[in-house]
C-alpha cells in the first residue's frame, strides 16, 4: 500500500476530521467480473443528439457503442425514460422529444432494441434507466408557462397530460408526478414491467431523482397528506413512505415476473451519495451516518429516499452511490463516502458499485479535480474494499476526447487500467 499525497504537495490526504492517512494499492488489479460501466444520459440530449436523419442517428449510436467498447466497458446504463416518455414503442408513454425533437413522433425504429443489439456485439449488458416522476426538464416559470399551457404541449399519450391532477410543481417551477398518488405508483410500475417484458435488459435502474432537490411546498401536498398519511405521521415520514411504496411495488412486480418466467431482472438505485450524516442535526443525525460536514444535503432528509431501508429490506439488488467528490475537499471527500458505502453495503448484503464523476475531471473552476490521476487513484482506492464490485462513470460524452487535456490524460489511464 502507498500513502496518497495531495496533488502537487508533500502533504498526505487524510480521512475527515482525522489524522488517518488514505492509502492506495500500488497496482490496479483488473478483476474480470467487476462491472465497468457508463451512464448514457438522453435527457436534454446530454449524450445523444436530436435525430435529423435515421441513418445518421444510428451511425452515431454505432460509434458510441464502439467507443464504449474500446475502454473494455461491459455495462451501459441507458436512459430510456428521461421525462415521462420513452426511447421505445410504448402503449403507456410517448416517444421522447429527445429523439426527434417532437414528443410522440415515431423515429422510424426502436431505439432501445437497436442499442441492445449493438451492445450484444461487444458483450455489453444494458440496464434500462428510468426517471419515475419527472415531467418537465425545464422550469415552467422560466419559460413563462402555466401548468395547463405546458401540459398542452405534450403528446396526448403522456400520462401527465391525461392526468393533470396527478402532477405537482417544485419550488423551481419544474413539474413532476405526485409521489403520494397510488395511480402514479401503478403507472411507474407498469412502465417498468412493459420494458422488462419486452426487452432483454439485465436491470432496471433509477437514479437520485425522487422528491426533487428543489423543495415542494407542503401546502401543495397537503391534500395528499390528508388523504394518505398514517395517523400521527410527520410530513417527512409521509414523503419517505410514498417513495418506499413505489420501490416496494417495483420489487414485488419484478419478483413476480421472476417466479412466472424464471428470468431475473436486477433492480438498482443510484442515489446521491450522502445518505445521512452522523452530525447534521441532533434530532435527525444518525449514529451510523457518514463522516463529513454537517451541512451536507442528504438523501434521507432532503430527497426523502430511504435507501438504507431499501437495502436492509432487500428491495433492491445493487446500489451505485454517486460519489462525485475528489480526495481533496474540505467538506465531503471521495474516500470517506466510499468507505461508508462499503460498510453499509456489507451489513445489508447489497451489491455495491461506485458512481464516479468523470465529468468533473479538469473542471476549470474546481482545482481539486486538476490532477490527471484523480480518477485512476479513485479506481485504485476502490480496491481497498472487497465488496466493491465495479464502477459506473457519469457520463458517456466524457469518454470522448476533447480539448480538456487533463480529462484526456485520465481517459488514457482508464483505458490502460481496463484493457
Amino acid at each position: 500500500m502507498i500513502k496518497l499525497k495531495k496533488y502537487q504537495s508533500d502533504e498526505f490526504v487524510t480521512y475527515y476530521d482525522s489524522d488517518e492517512v488514505v492509502t492506495l494499492p500500488e497496482l490496479y488489479e483488473k478483476r474480470p467480473n467487476d462491472v465497468r460501466g457508463v451512464w448514457v444520459s438522453n435527457v436534454a440530449n446530454i449524450d445523444t443528439p436530436i435525430m435529423k436523419e435515421k441513418t445518421e442517428y444510428q451511425e452515431y449510436l454505432q460509434k458510441m457503442m464502439e467507443n464504449i467498447a474500446s475502454y473494455n466497458i461491459n455495462t451501459v446504463v441507458f436512459q430510456v425514460r428521461p421525462a415521462n416518455d420513452a426511447y421505445y414503442p410504448s402503449k403507456l408513454n410517448p416517444y421522447s422529444r429527445f429523439i426527434t425533437g417532437v414528443e410522440g413522433k415515431d423515429p422510424g425504429f426502436d431505439v432501445l432494441d437497436y442499442v441492445i443489439n449493438l451492445a450484444k456485439k461487444y458483450n455489453i449488458k444494458i440496464h434500462a434507466w428510468i426517471n419515475p416522476y419527472r415531467v418537465s426538464v425545464r422550469s415552467l416559470t422560466n419559460d413563462n408557462l402555466t401548468v395547463e399551457e405546458y401540459l398542452a404541449t405534450l403528446d396526448d399519450l403522456n400520462f401527465a397530460k391525461r392526468n393533470p391532477h396527478l402532477t405537482i410543481q417544485d419550488s423551481s417551477g419544474k413539474l413532476i408526478l405526485r409521489p403520494a398518488a397510488p395511480e402514479v405508483i401503478d403507472f411507474v410500475a407498469q412502465t417498468i414491467m412493459e420494458i422488462v417484458e419486452n426487452y432483454d435488459v439485465e436491470a432496471v435502474h433509477i437514479d437520485d431523482y425522487f422528491y426533487p432537490y428543489a423543495k415542494i411546498d407542503e401546502a401543495l401536498e397537503q391534500e395528499d397528506y390528508d388523504k394518505y398519511a398514517l395517523p400521527n405521521e410527520s410530513f417527512a415520514d409521509f414523503r419517505r413512505r410514498n417513495v418506499d411504496n413505489m420501490i416496494k411495488r417495483i420489487y414485488d412486480d419484478l419478483k413476480e415476473f421472476f417466479v412466472k418466467t424464471g428470468r431475473k431482472v436486477l433492480f438498482g438505485i443510484s442515489p446521491f451519495s450522502v445518505y445521512r450524516t452522523n452530525k447534521k442535526y441532533k434530532e435527525t443525525g444518525w449514529e451510523k451516518g457518514s463522516r463529513h460536514s454537517g451541512g451536507a444535503l442528504e438523501c434521507y432528509t432532503d430527497l426523502y429516499s430511504d435507501i438504507y431501508k431499501w437495502m436492509k429490506e432487500g428491495w433492491i439488488d445493487y446500489v451505485v452511490p454517486q460519489a462525485y467528490f475528489p480526495f481533496e475537499r474540505k467538506d465531503i471527500t471521495y474516500h470517506d463516502i466510499v468507505r461508508w458505502w462499503s460498510e453499509i453495503s456489507k451489513t445489508t448484503n447489497t451489491t455495491l458499485y461506485i458512481g464516479q464523476g468523470l465529468y468533473q475531471m479538469g473542471a476549470k473552476d474546481k482545482p481539486e479535480w486538476s490532477s490527471p490521476n484523480e480518477i485512476a487513484n479513485q479506481l485504485k482506492y476502490n480496491q481497498n474494499f472487497d465488496n466493491i464490485e465495479g464502477t459506473i462513470f457519469f457520463t458517456y460524452h466524457d469518454l470522448v476526447k476533447s480539448d480538456n487535456e487533463i480529462k484526456n490524460q485520465a481517459l488514457e489511464t482508464i483505458r490502460d487500467l481496463w484493457k
